[in-house]
């Protein structure tokens, strides 16, 4: 992971394997050994010579290439998707690695408030994500469903991580996230600055208006479901090929493989016991009380494209004849 660090930046920077061997005496085969990741760990001096011929451009590209040599990364992944998806179940499947969920949440989402705003530039916030990957210790699965929000800088900053994207049918992903919203301990701290999952553009705050949600859903459902396909269409969209994946929430634990294949690990190593994290009760079950034919025209009307891509065949009627349970 080292070498390849040194590669991304040599190449971004435009630096020649020849101008390196000359800075530091090193044979040209050496250093593409180095980058191969034949070599895995440098001696310090050495890295601060290459480091100093690779003409980088922050302190945190430095101070990230003595990370790795002392902490290489095994792999290098992203998980991202809709809140209640899966993100809490994925942090916990990787527990044997680096592995975080929703690392610094609130200055997270602080930041990409103001880059929304045009409030910092799209370097300032290349920037604070590099920082924050720092701080959270050069993490191999970062998982976050916040990640959307700048996956294309991502994939530009580090073009050998690779990126999990997390879908939920949205029938149950919907009744979840309604349950979610109206507990007063769990409700989202950036419901009123950002449209980051939850809560749209519904009513908040005191019980009276939690019970005006769930009285009168049929008002409000537009929001979440047209939500969830533009954030999806968007997020499939900026997938970086050839790197990336797309999982079902529902077929998590039979994915193992999968994932340790995709990322590079051995099966073993992963934790299926964590795949069902986080579940919680249904307080609100918001759909039963719903007129059937109207659920299903409204389900239709915004989600219809991607239900049928990713969930062919599965229907409401399906959905309302199970039991339900929520991640």
């Amino acid at each position: 992971m080292l070498g390849q660090r040194i590669k991304e930046l040599r190449q971004r920077n435009g630096v020649s394997l020849e101008e390196i061997a000359r800075n530091t005496d090193l044979l040209v085969e050496t250093l593409s050994r180095i980058e191969c990741g034949e070599i895995e760990r440098l001696d310090g001096c050495l890295l601060v010579k290459i480091a100093d011929s690779l003409r980088l451009k922050s302190a945190y590209d430095f101070t990230a290439l003595m990370q790795l040599n002392k902490n290489p990364r095994r792999f290098h992944a992203y998980a991202l998707g809709l809140p209640k998806t899966g993100s809490v179940s994925l942090a916990g499947i990787f527990a044997n690695y680096r592995s975080s969920h929703e690392f610094d949440q609130w200055n997270t989402h602080q930041t990409i408030i103001k880059y929304k705003k045009g409030e910092i530039s799209r370097e300032q916030f290349r920037e604070y994500l590099k920082k924050r990957d720092l701080a959270a210790g050069l993490l191999e699965m970062d998982s976050a469903h916040f990640n959307r929000h700048y996956m294309d800088i991502l994939a530009e900053e580090f073009p050998s991580a690779k990126f999990i994207c997390l879908i939920r049918d949205c029938y149950s992903w919907v009744n979840s996230c309604i349950n979610y919203f109206t507990m007063p301990e769990r409700e989202a701290l950036q419901s009123q600055e950002l449209r980051n999952g939850m809560p749209f553009d519904l009513p908040r705050g005191s019980n009276s208006q939690k019970d005006e949600l769930v009285k009168n859903f049929h008002k409000y459902i537009d929001s979440p479901l047209s939500h969830w396909t533009e954030a999806y269409h968007d997020i499939i969209e900026k997938l970086p090929s050839g790197r990336s994946i797309i999982i079902k929430t529902n077929e998590l634990s039979n994915k193992i493989p999968d994932l340790a294949r995709f990322v590079g690990v051995p099966e073993d190593s992963l934790i299926k016991e964590r795949s069902h994290l986080n579940r919680a009760e249904y307080q609100v079950k918001i759909l039963q009380g719903l007129d059937y034919e109207f659920l299903e025209a409204k389900f239709n009307e915004h989600c219809k494209d991607l239900m049928d891509e990713f969930f062919p065949g599965y229907s409401l009627k399906d959905y309302l004849g199970v039991d339900m349970v929520t991640i």
